[in-house]
């Protein structure tokens, strides 16, 4: 089980996340209005290796855009970034991350990741 964070945890985590030009990218998704509806962060894990994180906005989920809300995020990353390799940490029980996830062309390569109940996914741009 996870321990809830608090705001100012939240806050503060995330102000050192947009400060840190090197090792993390992020890109917020708008729908046809302009109006927010997603995001895509990366974060570098070593070298030319990524990790990638992802939200939908509550609104917009479940309509089956999670997946090419990523190769949207996909493709602006890669188009400014040179990466060789994205990983993904899922909680085993999330399906539909999982499902996007998928969709979007990660492949699950380990279903336990350092004890947790987590799926690790890769993605290897072309």
């Amino acid at each position: 089980m996870t321990r809830r964070i608090t705001k100012q945890e939240h806050d503060q985590w995330f102000s050192k996340v947009l400060a840190d030009h090197n090792n993390q990218r992020l890109f917020i998704l708008e729908n046809h209005d302009t109006s927010p509806c997603g995001q895509v962060r990366f974060s570098r894990n070593d070298g030319d290796d990524w990790e990638i994180h992802f939200s939908m906005d509550a609104q917009y989920r479940r309509r089956g855009m999670g997946s090419e809300m990523l190769r949207v995020g996909l493709d602006a990353f890669l188009g400014k970034q040179k990466a060789s390799l994205i990983t993904a940490k899922v909680k085993i029980n999330n399906f539909a991350s999982l499902k996007v996830l998928a969709k979007a062309g990660f492949e699950i390569t380990a279903k336990s990741v350092s004890g947790n109940l987590e799926a690790e996914l890769i993605y290897t741009p072309k």
